[in-house]
């Protein structure tokens, strides 16, 4: 990292959340705390295997009834850091709503490539459209939402995987070439001029017409507006809405999410319930 006599790379300040906010451990301690809490008090099925990796598991939240639909949370974590149990706290907007939530965990970098999370995130989105009967839920109702970096991983699945009805990602990465001048992130990924072309959604096409719907914080560092530029022009056709949430940060954007009444929460739940009576999303605003 940069010393005093040496400049701070200008990548760095605009896709380095950790430099622009100094106290963010306190906030991901509170997710954790939050996140153990949930777990120990509401109904849930943890570690289930979706794959043959060790962190390959998913932790399972669950409606008082039955579920109108599955919710696949992505955690974020620039592929590198964070777990599924620091992401509990995402449950209980939507299982209070009548919906399943799958918060799911994946390899980090470095000891895995983000090629590979990639295809383990694909394998649990797979996993839970095929054994959505095990917790009752209908077959066509499967949705993704991610932050950050897992927002990048929800934005994937819209252009791999055909059985995600629709994905909310918040302040996400769409196109990474950018990030080849973030020498944390390259040290930690690998990734290379020739890698991240088939890793950025910027660049890819929508697989099916799923909706995909974004969210961004006001004081979200440069490089997150730019993105998000990025991927409201590319994927034009399918991008069905955007939440703006002035005044929220990279991480404190999580509260408008974690929070029932919070911003993204509220539109989210407006997108999934849209499912209800309709193959087509209803306008996210």
């Amino acid at each position: 990292m940069a010393t005093d006599a040496t400049p701070l790379p200008e990548g760095e300040r605009l896709y380095n959340a950790r430099l622009a906010i100094p106290h963010y451990q306190r906030i991901f301690d509170g997710w954790a705390r939050a996140s153990a809490a949930v777990r120990n008090s509401a109904p849930c099925r943890l570690d289930i295997a979706y794959g043959p990796h060790a962190m390959e598991r998913l932790d399972l939240f669950l409606p008082a009834g039955r579920p109108r639909g599955t919710l696949m949370y992505i955690h974020g974590g620039y592929w590198r850091s964070l777990d599924k149990s620091d992401a509990s706290h995402v449950a209980p907007p939507f299982t209070a709503a009548g919906y399943a939530v799958a918060v799911v965990n994946y390899a980090l970098c470095p000891a895995v490539d983000v090629e590979t999370i990639v295809a383990q995130v694909r394998r649990a989105a797979a996993w839970l459209a095929v054994h959505h009967a095990e917790w009752d839920a209908p077959a066509d109702r499967l949705f993704a939402c991610g932050h950050s970096a897992g927002g990048h991983l929800a934005a994937m699945l819209l252009a791999t995987e055909p059985c995600v009805a629709a994905a909310v990602c918040v302040s996400a990465l769409y196109d990474l070439r950018p990030l080849l001048q973030v020498p944390s992130v390259v040290e930690a990924t690998g990734f290379t001029p020739r890698s991240v072309p088939a890793l950025s959604p910027a660049l890819l096409k929508p697989l099916t017409a799923a909706p995909l719907h974004t969210a961004l914080g006001g004081d979200e560092n440069p490089g997150f507006h730019a993105q998000f530029d990025a991927i409201r022009e590319s994927w034009r056709s399918v991008h069905a809405g955007h939440v703006a949430c002035p005044g929220l940060d990279h991480f404190t954007i999580l509260d408008a999410l974690t929070r029932p009444d919070g911003a993204i929460a509220v539109a989210a739940l407006r997108l999934m319930q849209s499912f209800d009576t309709t193959t087509s999303a209803s306008s996210f605003s």
